[in-house]
């Protein structure tokens, strides 16, 4: 009997997978299982220890800690240089030499945090920047605790760089394994050491200590497990500079066009309404995660030399699908949990939030399609078509920025977010598609 529906039937047999591409579709299915799950799980463990340190610290050590953090994270997105990213499309073409780019990042990240890292101790010893409010609770902590921190972020930002190389080796369970050891010793260790007082200068000991092991395991194992018969990899720099300086201005187009809007609106608007939407935003980043780590997953497999293109065809799809799926669900759990997870996660003064959030609620399905876009055009080598249909997206949000944002204050941000993330989906969108449309 002939189907009524053939057009349906074409269609899911083109995302479903057959045969003789069911084991890469499989592998990406269980990758982001995997990663979700290591995620979610670290994330809890690393929730218990921070309330845990809360309340071994008590607020006037807490607030010492809480200043170290905020300046250590700012040191951690400059450290990242978007090179991660370039090893997950490098060492995709040739995931058995992963280890060869995987020395390059390491290289070039300890350079970059050999600068940073003596920028960070001339700021803090900086007597011309005495009157800079964001140096006051830096300049209050313990410095040698502010040295041992930064180390243990290098050594953090390393590990991210092996979690890398696993998932172009498509080992995903591994990693989420090892996501969870760090936090996991961490609780641990607070809770062994309930009954003695500790310091701050003591728990970033720890939290570095706990992060150079990691660093020292992880990227131990994909050392040991590089293909017999190849030679060592060469440290040479250039094929990174060469092909990574793209990556490394599209992170920091990426921090613009992300920031700017918070920028904008703090300066126009004052604090208090930058109060009130930043948790919003901050939110709604929350559900970026896991597209992110389907980005993570895909792009390796994608980039493969030996993939057909039916399985290109079917994982991009999957992964588009599977985006799509994830950001309507997510819209659904925003309208209906959105004043719980705001009251839960900042307390009932900031339930104001709530319609900045709905208004953002698109957000998470355009990014998370926005992710597959990028995964394709790096699959075929267009980072610098990415680069171009960034700094554009970054001119455009300046301009509109400025004029929307001081009229309408926290509306105008939210719509300036979500007019770039839709700006991003179209322009993305359509480089991917002419740029892959043989293989699509």
């Amino acid at each position: 009997m002939r189907s009524r529906w053939p057009q349906a039937s074409r269609f899911f047999s083109s995302v479903l997978p057959l045969r003789s591409s069911q084991s890469l579709v499989a592998t990406l299915i269980n990758g982001v299982i995997a990663a979700v799950s290591g995620m979610f799980l670290s994330r809890f463990l690393s929730t218990v220890a921070q309330i845990l340190i809360v309340r071994r610290l008590g607020p006037a050590l807490f607030g010492e800690y809480a200043a170290l953090m905020v300046s250590l994270s700012l040191f951690t997105s400059l450290l990242g240089l978007g090179l991660d990213t370039w090893l997950l499309q490098e060492g995709g073409r040739d995931p058995e030499n992963v280890s060869q780019p995987m020395i390059q990042v390491l290289v070039l990240k300890a350079i970059a945090a050999a600068v940073l890292f003596s920028g960070v101790v001339a700021l803090w010893s900086s007597r011309s920047l005495e009157g800079a409010e964001f140096l006051q609770g830096l300049r209050s902590a313990n410095g040698l605790a502010l040295v041992i921190g930064a180390t243990g972020t290098i050594f953090e930002s390393f590990a991210q760089t092996g979690y890398s190389a696993l998932r172009v080796r498509r080992r995903n369970t591994l990693v989420a394994v090892f996501q969870t050891i760090n936090p996991l010793l961490l609780v641990v260790v607070l809770l062994v050491l309930s009954r003695a007082s500790i310091s701050v200068l003591l728990l970033m000991s720890m939290q570095a200590t706990f992060s150079l092991m990691m660093a020292v395991v992880v990227l131990t194992r994909i050392w040991r497990q590089r293909r017999r018969g190849i030679e060592r990899p060469r440290l040479t720099l250039w094929p990174a500079i060469r092909q990574g300086w793209l990556f490394v201005v599209s992170e920091g187009l990426s921090n613009i066009y992300t920031q700017s809007g918070l920028a904008i609106l703090g300066a126009s608007a004052g604090t208090l309404v930058l109060g009130l939407f930043n948790p919003a935003l901050n939110l709604i980043r929350l559900s970026f995660l896991v597209p992110n780590l389907m980005f993570s997953v895909g792009l390796p497999l994608i980039m493969s030399p030996t993939v057909e293109a039916a399985e290109y065809r079917r994982v991009t799809r999957l992964m588009l699908f599977g985006s799509i799926a994830y950001g309507l669900a997510a819209i659904v759990a925003i309208w209906l949990f959105g004043r719980l997870l705001i009251v839960t996660f900042y307390g009932a003064d900031y339930a104001a939030s709530l319609p900045y959030v709905r208004m953002m609620s698109l957000l998470p399905v355009l990014k998370a399609c926005n992710f597959v876009w990028v995964a394709i055009l790096l699959s075929n080598l267009r980072q610098r078509l990415r680069v171009i249909v960034q700094g554009s997206v970054v001119l455009v949000c300046l301009f509109v920025g400025w004029m929307i944002i001081p009229a309408y204050g926290a509306q105008g941000a939210a719509w300036l977010y979500i007019g770039i993330e839709a700006l991003l989906f179209v322009l993305y969108g359509s480089a991917a598609y002419f740029t892959a449309r043989q293989r699509l």
